[in-house]
């Protein structure tokens, strides 16, 4: 019994104590107002905490502190300072803005909207461009080339039917022509051409056809030609040159001319002038095939000239020596008459009675 009263009197004045101190004010100094010691903390959760440089209104976990680092799900700030490395994937929701970017690879398909500017740090840009390479295959790039002073492709490269290349705005190849300012090349096989305008000299097939702009002639088979237009085999030359007032025309060489029809010769000239024709011969008239030579006037033999009418001449100049047969024989008329005495029309004699058998 006493030791319970024991007990109870002590609990009363343990109260009478707690409460004493609760209700005592009690000054700490000034420094312990403003901070905390590492002894004072230790495990359990703070809520609402605020500093001059943290306010926290988390109202779940975001933010861990561990030995491995900072884990947090969201970053909001302005500015990163200092060298960044990101380890994994990093996405980009918004706009990119960089002074330079270096990267071992870059994937995108989305549209570059500004240009884009290749440059060298090491001062060359030779082999600097594009290149598209495929597992397994060979690459395809298009780069620029110092040692050529151009763009090299490594491969072709296609353009629209209905697309051109320009020099200066002016088209020069498109897929049916050349521009109007390409004056040079160096083509050595064509198509078929059409309406084929040149000027200055021309050379076909190695020399065998050329044209000389300078002594304006056309040859075929003779880098030498003789005559306007010369056609030339081995050995012989023929030869059309128009002079002053006549035209020339013939071999060139000592060779024989032969004029044929229908693979034939019909005239033969030889080379000493001689003409031999093969065929009869028809002057303002056809050819008769019983006479060699048929005419429709009056022909002349060494000076000579032999005519036909139905009477003596009346008219016309006419030298001694002259006949004219009479185209109206009769018996007792003459063969004709034959002029004794040059004149206008010159005095004339019968010859040649016909006699009645």
């Amino acid at each position: 019994m006493s030791t319970n009263n024991t007990i109870r009197e002590g609990l009363v004045r343990l109260d009478q104590a707690v409460q004493s101190l609760a209700s005592a004010e009690v000054e700490l100094p000034e420094a312990g107002r403003n901070s905390i010691s590492g002894n004072a903390i230790h495990g359990g959760k703070i809520t609402l905490f605020r500093s001059t440089g943290i306010t926290d209104n988390a109202s779940k976990l975001v933010l861990l502190v561990d030995n491995d680092g900072i884990t947090v799900d969201a970053v909001d700030t302005d500015t990163l300072v200092g060298d960044v490395n990101a380890t994994g994937n990093l996405t980009v929701d918004g706009t990119l803005t960089a002074d330079k970017v270096v990267t071992k690879q870059f994937l995108s398909d989305q549209k570059f909207t500004s240009n884009i500017e290749f440059v060298s740090e090491s001062g060359s840009i030779d082999l600097v461009g594009l290149n598209w390479r495929k597992e397994g295959e060979k690459s395809k790039i298009f780069v620029w080339q110092d040692r050529t002073e151009s763009f090299y492709s490594s491969d072709s490269i296609n353009i629209h039917r209905d697309a051109s290349i320009k020099i200066d705005n002016i088209d020069v190849l498109s897929a049916d022509r050349l521009g109007p300012t390409i004056v040079k090349s160096e083509l050595q096989t064509v198509g078929v051409l059409k309406n084929l305008h040149t000027t200055g000299d021309f050379n076909f097939d190695e020399g065998w056809v050329t044209w000389d702009s300078g002594l304006m002639r056309l040859s075929i088979g003779n880098e030498l030609p003789n005559g306007q237009l010369s056609v030339s085999s081995n050995e012989a030359e023929f030869v059309i040159d128009p002079m002053f007032d006549t035209v020339k025309v013939g071999t060139y060489t000592t060779s024989d001319m032969e004029i044929v029809t229908d693979d034939t010769v019909r005239i033969n000239i030889s080379k000493t002038g001689k003409i031999v024709v093969n065929e009869n011969i028809g002057v303002n008239t056809n050819p008769s095939s019983d006479a060699d030579i048929t005419t429709n006037g009056p022909i002349r033999i060494q000076n000579k000239k032999i005519a036909y009418d139905a009477s003596i001449p009346t008219t016309g100049s006419h030298m001694k020596g002259d006949i004219t047969y009479n185209t109206n024989p009769s018996v007792g008329n003459f063969v004709g008459w034959v002029c004794i005495e040059s004149g206008n029309p010159g005095t004339w004699k019968p010859f040649g009675k016909i006699e009645e058998m």
